[in-house]
């Protein structure tokens, strides 16, 4: 099943649980969430350079000083 978002008319669902599994160059991003009453893995194939920018989603966040 592919989704389609648009920021202008879609709500995205409340999100469970954040993975990722890495693909040769490419990083599958997997947000858990429920969809109609299901639970729903929702998969997004990112780059390894926006992985960067989003890991903290998967790692945790590191706070300052510790």
């Amino acid at each position: 099943m592919r989704i389609q978002l648009n920021p202008e008319s879609n709500r995205f669902p409340a999100v469970i649980w954040v993975d990722a599994n890495k693909q040769g160059d490419n990083v599958n991003l997997i947000f858990g969430t429920r969809v109609e009453g299901q639970g729903t893995p929702l998969r997004f194939t990112i780059t390894s350079g926006q992985w960067e920018n989003l890991k903290f989603l998967v790692d945790g966040l590191k706070l300052v000083g510790s």
